[in-house]
Formats: structure tokens, sequence, C-alpha cells
């Protein structure tokens, strides 16, 4: 067996992510099944199934790199720490024993000695083994064959022995990849001058303190006063979270006096709990321009069958998915490459959010016509933990209808059995447009109708818009039709849907009760007042000198209409703002909205009669409830 590099998670190029490089020392050939397990013990199956690694995964590529050391272990020293444990400096070395590995570690079990040390030669060792195999490393991990305890970290590189867990590798992470201090304290102050640590400081001016912003101002500063103090300023108050409420503690960075800490306990204290506010800030801020996450792509639906609708977030060659409680999201799904099936995320694919096999949980079908050699259309359904798999593929086309690259699909039970269907439209790769009706039987599609050129009492044009909803109430998903700008004047169409077919009830030219239509309205489905007839929000931000938001409410043939203007709270109504209607609340009707563009995600709702929009929540760069202030 020879040396030897394993890619073993990819999310992207590398140079354009974090590469992580996973190096053994004390490893013989006999050894590298252990070895390996470790790592997946630590990595994929540690670190990066919790807290902020889970979330944040596309950052990073991993590479496992098998050196075969000529002996098993790790060479020791031993020391007399003269009963000065915490001070290394009447320390005497009393045995040395060497052994013949790979790059030459040193374990010695001792904190003032950092726990491991290197030879004359290891420095060398290293670099050699990371420029031939990973020469494009950022962070290193270096992994020693001893049952001892240890670990330390700086600088880019994770050192720690077999007897680390996953814990001790998200702590020594919190070094090498945030940049955070330690936040446990040793018995003796601290008389330095600022920390360059963004989580440890020896200011207590609350208007100053760098983690200020994250502070509720009901809570004392200092927070903790005295050697590795807790929260004893006053009565800590019933609901505080001794690693999620933030404050001023002293004792942090190894000293017990003279420098304070952002939260009672974290991981970078402890291990084990969860990063506070002010280190997930931190790792959030490093790692956003290797994750480029964004809020572009966002879709919403109840995956879980809870009543209320989620968030799905697509970037690149990954989802998110977020869980609303009412009022608020948290990440419980990500998926980075692939789900099994398999579906292979890509940026151009297309996300239709619906209950196809009616069972009262949303699936995803994706559509790709670019990415691939073929078009491919997929069904992702609930895979019962939370997540998604495939069920099935079509390639290039559903029996009766040929995939095309400008295919637009949109989700509707037209035929009120309870399983979403699909409209599809294409207007411009023909010689003439065609909309046809997909239904769904829960593990596929079939073709039941398509209209080629003309519906009843419209004539198709490449440039019409199509919003599917029930706007009379009978079960079956209607269609909405907008053109503002093949004719000399806006039209909206509403078409009733008998199952099987489609009938005009009503035309509006120009105008509709309440609101003057324009070339460049954009609408959205919804329930607004939650009376089970689908209405319409309706959105302008070009045609006139403020950007408007309205509502359009169907009576079941007819609708009238309400708007507001400029802002909804602090969310400023901008030009590349999209909103997706839901039912975040899970309140009777869909009168909510995501409103999103790159940066920032809302949540709206819409509080009928008074036609109040409430903000609910914003979020910027990514979605993370603190306890108490927020990342800008």
């Amino acid at each position: 067996m020879v040396d030897s590099v394993t890619e073993i998670f990819r999310s992207g190029h590398p140079g354009k992510k974090l590469d992580i490089a996973v190096l053994g020392d004390g490893f013989t050939e006999s050894d590298q099944l252990a070895y390996n397990n470790k790592v997946q013990e630590l990595l994929l199956g540690g670190v990066f199934i919790r807290d902020y690694f889970y979330e944040d995964m596309q950052a990073f590529n991993i590479y496992r790199v098998n050196l075969i050391s000529n002996q098993s272990g790790i060479s020791r020293r031993v020391y007399d720490e003269n009963g000065t444990p915490n001070d290394s400096s009447d320390d005497i070395l009393m045995t040395e024993t060497i052994i013949d590995t790979a790059l030459g570690f040193i374990y010695n079990g001792s904190w003032s000695h950092s726990w491991i040390e290197w030879n004359t030669a290891t420095d060398t060792r290293v670099e050699n083994a990371l420029n031939t195999w990973v020469p494009d490393r950022d962070i290193v991990v270096i992994i020693l064959n001893t049952p001892g305890w240890g670990a330390n970290g700086g600088g880019g590189y994770q050192r720690l022995t077999m007897a680390a867990n996953w814990a001790v590798m998200a702590h020594e992470f919190g070094h090498g990849i945030g940049g955070l201090a330690d936040e446990y304290c040793r018995t003796r102050p601290y008389t330095g001058v600022e920390p360059n640590r963004p989580n440890v400081t020896i200011n207590t001016n609350r208007a100053t303190i760098k983690w200020n912003r994250l502070i509720n101002p009901t809570t004392p500063i200092p927070t903790g006063i005295g050697a590795c103090a807790n929260y004893n300023q006053g009565p800590k108050p019933v609901d505080w979270s001794d690693s999620q409420d933030v404050g001023l503690f002293e004792g942090g960075n190894t000293y017990d006096l003279g420098v304070y800490r952002p939260v009672v306990n974290c991981c970078m204290r402890d291990n084990y709990p969860p990063y506070c506010a002010v280190c997930y800030t931190a790792l959030k801020n490093r790692m956003h321009k290797y994750t480029d996450h964004s809020f572009l792509k966002c879709y919403t639906g109840d995956f879980n069958g809870d009543g209320k609708d989620d968030v799905l977030v697509h970037n690149d060659n990954s989802i998110n998915v977020y869980r609303s409680d009412g009022s608020k999201l948290n990440l419980i799904f990500r998926a980075i490459g692939s789900v099994p099936g398999s579906w292979y995320f890509s940026p151009t694919d297309q996300f239709y959010v619906g209950d196809f096999n009616g069972d009262g949980k949303d699936e995803v079908v994706v559509y790709n016509s670019q990415h691939w050699i073929k078009r491919i259309f997929g069904l992702l359904v609930d895979d019962g933990n939370n997540g998604l798999k495939l069920v099935i593929r079509y390639e290039d086309g559903i029996p009766g209808w040929p995939f095309q690259d400008t295919d637009k699909f949109y989700v509707a039970d037209f035929d009120g059995d309870g399983k979403k269907d699909l409209f599809v439209y294409n207007g411009s790769e023909w010689a003439i447009p065609y909309f046809g009706m997909l239904r769904s039987n829960g593990a596929g599609f079939s073709v039941v109708q398509r209209y080629d050129g003309n519906m009843p009492g419209w004539q198709m044009k490449p440039q019409d818009r199509h919003y599917v909803g029930d706007f009379n109430g009978d079960g079956k998903k209607d269609l909405f039709v907008y053109n503002g700008s093949e004719w000399a004047t806006a039209y909206l169409g509403m078409f009733r849907s008998s199952g099987s077919n489609l009938s005009i009830v009503n035309r509006y030219d120009g105008n509709i009760p309440g609101w003057q239509m324009s070339q460049h309205d954009r609408h959205f489905i919804s329930d607004v007042n939650g009376d089970g007839k689908s209405d319409l929000f309706v959105y302008n931000l070009i045609d006139w000198s403020q950007i408007y938001l309205g509502t359009m409410i169907s009576n079941g043939t007819a609708l009238s209409s309400t708007f507001k203007e400029g802002s909804i709270g602090e969310w400023k109504m901008e030009i590349d703002d999209i909103y997706e209607p839901c039912n975040y609340e899970g309140i009777i009707g869909q009168r909510d909205l995501i409103v999103h563009n790159r940066d920032w995600l809302g949540m709206i709702c819409y509080i009928p009669p008074a036609n109040n929009l409430i903000l609910h929540k914003i979020y910027y760069k990514w979605i993370h409830n603190y306890h108490y202030g927020r990342n800008w």
C-alpha cells in the first residue's frame, strides 16, 4: 500500500471553496481502516451534521490523505510539571520515546505544552505531503494515532488525537476557520491589550463592545464579574440561554480575570454547546464568500404537512429547506450535490412545489433544459426524514408533450382530485404557442389536454403570463392569463377549469376596479381573505413614480383591488424584489408573502379587512433567529 488521497466530499471547484486536507500520523498499512473510520466519525458523521457546519457545508471540499507510517503509534515526551500545570517554565523533560512515523509528531499529554509537539523534520514532511496531495488546501487537520487526549490549533492547522471527538473538532475549527479565541479560563489574570479575536474583549463600555448589537438593553454589563464568572450581576432571566443570550462575562482566552467572553458557555469554552451568536456570526461572515449563498431562488411549500408553508432555497448545486413555526424560519434539511434517486442539482434547475400525490405534504418537481445533454424532469418526494428523494424522472418529454428549453410549468389541481397537476406553456419555440394540461397520478404525469394557438376566448401570445388558482372556490384550479405588452392595452383573463378543459368567465381591458393595469404588472396567486377563492397580489416597480403592492380579491367571477406604496415596516420595496405567496402562519387562506432578493428575505402577512401588510421577520444574508439583535 502506498500514500494516496481521496476526495470524500465535494461542493465545488478547488480554490473556490475552502479545501480541507486531513492527514494521519502514526498509522501503518494495517491501521488505515481505523484512520478512515476516524475521519468519517469526526467530519462527515460528526462536525458536518451539526450546528453551524451543517448549515454551511457548501463552503467546503474535504480530502483524506492516507500516509503510511513505518511504525504504529506516536512519539512520546513526558514532563515533570513540578506541581504547576499552568506554567511550563519550570517543567523538566523526563523521558522521550521516538516512533518512526510519516510526519514525526510527538504527544506529551500536557496542557502547558499544547498537548502536541513536533520534531525538526515535521514541518517539512507536512508541507511535502500537502504539496503532493492537496496543493490547494486552506485548512489542515492532522490526526495522531495515540489514545491520549489532546488537541491544538492555529494558523489553519488543527491537530488532535484518536481520543478526540466531533465536539473537539468543532472547537478546533472555531480557531482555524472562524479565527475565534478560546473562551475557557485558567488561574491567571490577563494584563494585555484588546485581543484581536471577535469573541473576547477587555472593553466594558456597553456602547462600544464588539458584540454590542447582540446584547439586550436589559442585560447588565458586565453580566458576570470574577474568576471565570457565570451570570452573577442580578437575577438571571427565567428564559435565559447560557449559550445563546449574549452579555459580558469575565474569564476567557485561557485567562480567568481581566478579559471577557460573550456568553456563559459556548463551543469555544466547553466544546459541546452550540456556537454562541457572536461566534456563529463570525463564522458566517468569514465563510459567506465560499458558500455563495443568496436568497434569489426561493420556493414555498408545506413539506411536512403541518399546515404551515416552509421555504426551499436553491443555490448552485444545493438546496436548504427552512421550516416555518408561524412567524420565523429554522433550517431542517440541506442537500449538496444530489438527493437519493438520484437528482443532481445544478444552477439552472427550475423548481415547482405542490402536493402531487395527495399525501398532505408538498413535493417538488424539478426541470432542467440546459445543464445536461437531455432535458430532464423529476419528481422529488418526502424521504421520511425531513428531506427529499427522486421517485421518477422523464428525459426529453412526457408522452404527448416533448420538452423544450423555454417550457414554463404552473402547479394546479385542475381536476379537483386532491393531487396537484401541472399546466405547461411554450409560446416561442414552435410555429404557434402551445398550452398543455399534465395530470398527476401521484407517481408520474400524463397529458390530458393541449391547446394549439388559442384557448376559448383568448388568442395566445408569446408574452402571455399564467397564474394558477381556484378563483371560484369549486376545488378545481383555474387560470388567470395576463398580457401587458403585446396589445395596445393590457389584458387580464379569468379561465374556469371543468377538470379537463378551460372556458373564459371574465376579461379585463386596461383596468380592474381599484387598479390601473400597466405593462410591467407582476401577479402572484394567493387567498388573501381566506374565503377559499384564489386572489392575486399585484406588484409594479417600473411604470409609476412609486413602487406599488396591491391585492385583487376574487368574488368567483370578478376582481376588486387595493394597494400600498413604498415600504412595509423595515422592508423598503425595491426593483429586484421577488414575491412568493404562501401560508407560513398556518391560518385559513393564503395571505402571506415571502419577499426576497439577493441578500434579504422577509416574511409579510396581509391583515384584512383593514388591508394592512405587516412584516413579521427580516433576514440578511442568512437565516438565523438571534435571541436578541441581528447580524447587521
